[in-house]
């Protein structure tokens, strides 16, 4: 099922490109050195996905998008596999099989596996699954504590969703039931024991974080304003509610408007789960770190909006949070027929509606890129114009980063997935785009050459 998904994802969005914040690291990658792995993109740590663009960019230049897409899509792929294996452990086949479905085609958080970009929130979900998938054994070993605390690491270095997934394999450490180290002996939650194991194992986590948020996140970061606030915090009373609402809602493929729907499924399948205890400790863990997802980002992005808690990028790690959740919730119904008939109908809507919402996502951004690759071309045809501006931006809507002189070195650096155009090919582009273009970066209102001058030149 992954690997089918994988290439049929891989071929639909053949025609993308480069988009938005991807010109930051496509202009200053080759310019890296060693500690600008460690400067955070906006606020997120992002040494891996930096390490990952830099490696693909030495390898392919911008010859052609395929490889960072392809990147991303086997790391989403690798998700749905690491989800359906943490969910088979405690639910069984079916359900895990239904959740990886679900989170394969979830058009709701298609952001995080069809922008190639968001591979650094795909990263963190990668290693935060593999650590709660390592935590989450019946008997914990050494090399499991060392494995899922190494992954804890790399979670966190790839985006500030990493904190969560920290947070919610502390929590499952803590309340999971069983003795750790597999010596037989069961222990209430509060015994030293269980916060001895989970030191161990947030140990590494905590103090790289401790170590990189002063020295590189504190000095560098773009927030806008301050998280410790009391308007910050009074901002999480809708923004948490409007994301955990959006996330539940998204798994059906509604939309953020439904979130008051998904957020009271949200609270009834949580308190199901709550009263369980500790056999339910996976399900109270990741729903803790859907809730600290909801919370820490609120505190600096709810003042742009509620509207921005059901956005597809934070829809798709609510999903991860999310799925192992309902499988819990559902895993002890008595599978008679009307039952097996009624799960297998909701699996079938959700894959279905999930499926005609990530379509509709592909093909508004191959919109999206029919416009900004006839623009694109238009500045490469007119890099001789005296006329045009080096510091005007291209595409002010879609790539406000992008100027006229980092394009043309950029391409001209590292190539283009697009041909060079004659008068006749310029002509064929989208008439709109390519005024919008030059009415952008030509001096004196980029008015466009007639056709005679165009084939002089």
């Amino acid at each position: 099922m992954c690997v089918v998904t994988f290439g049929v994802l891989l071929y639909s969005v053949r025609g993308l490109d480069f988009f938005y914040d991807e010109w930051d690291f496509v202009d200053k990658a080759e310019g890296w050195h060693f500690s600008d792995y460690f400067v955070p993109h906006q606020e997120h740590w992002s040494t891996v996905p930096m390490v990952i663009y830099r490696v693909l960019l030495g390898l392919n230049g911008m010859h052609s998008y395929l490889p960072f897409s392809a990147t991303l899509l086997a790391l989403h792929c690798a998700n749905a596999f690491l989800l359906f294996s943490i969910i088979r452990r405690r639910s069984g086949d079916a359900l895990g099989i239904a959740a990886a479905a679900i989170l394969l085609v979830l058009g709701r958080g298609s952001d995080d596996f069809i922008w190639a970009f968001q591979i650094g929130f795909s990263c963190s979900v990668f290693f935060g699954l593999i650590a709660v998938l390592l935590v989450d054994a019946e008997r914990l070993t050494q090399r499991a504590l060392a494995g899922g605390s190494a992954a804890l690491v790399l979670s966190l270095a790839s985006s500030g969703e990493g904190l969560f997934f920290t947070g919610a394999v502390g929590v499952l450490l803590v309340v999971r039931s069983g003795a750790e180290r597999g010596d037989g002996a069961e222990a209430p939650w509060w015994r030293p024991a269980r916060f001895r194991t989970a030191a161990m194992v947030l140990a590494a986590p905590v103090v790289a974080y401790g170590i990189w948020y002063p020295l590189y996140g504190a000095r560098h970061a773009d927030i806008a304003r301050s998280p410790l606030s009391l308007t910050a915090a009074s901002g999480l009373l809708s923004f948490v509610p409007t994301g955990l609402g959006s996330g539940m809602a998204g798994l059906l493929g509604a939309g953020w408007r439904q979130w008051w729907i998904g957020f009271a499924v949200f609270v009834l399948l949580f308190v199901l789960v709550c009263r369980r205890g500790r056999p339910a400790a996976l399900a109270i863990a990741l729903g803790a770190g859907a809730i600290a997802q909801y919370s820490m980002t609120g505190l600096v992005r709810a003042q742009f909006g509620t509207q921005l808690a059901g956005a597809s990028r934070y829809v798709y790690i609510a999903a991860v949070f999310l799925l192992p959740i309902v499988a819990e919730a559902v895993r002890d119904v008595r599978w008679e027929a009307r039952w097996r008939a009624v799960a297998v109908g909701v699996a079938v809507v959700a894959c279905g509606a999930g499926t005609l919402s990530l379509s509709t996502a592909i093909d508004r951004r191959d919109r999206q890129f029919v416009r900004q690759k006839a623009m694109l071309q238009t500045v490469w045809y007119d890099r001789g114009d005296a006329r045009l501006d080096p510091n005007a931006v291209i595409d002010p809507a879609d790539a406000p980063t992008l100027t006229v002189g980092l394009y043309i070195r950029t391409r001209a650096e590292l190539g283009s997935p697009l041909s060079d155009l004659d008068a006749k090919g310029l002509a064929a582009l989208n008439a709109d785009a390519v005024a919008e273009a030059r009415r952008n970066v030509l001096r004196g209102g980029g008015q466009a050459q007639s056709g005679t001058e165009a084939l002089a030149r």
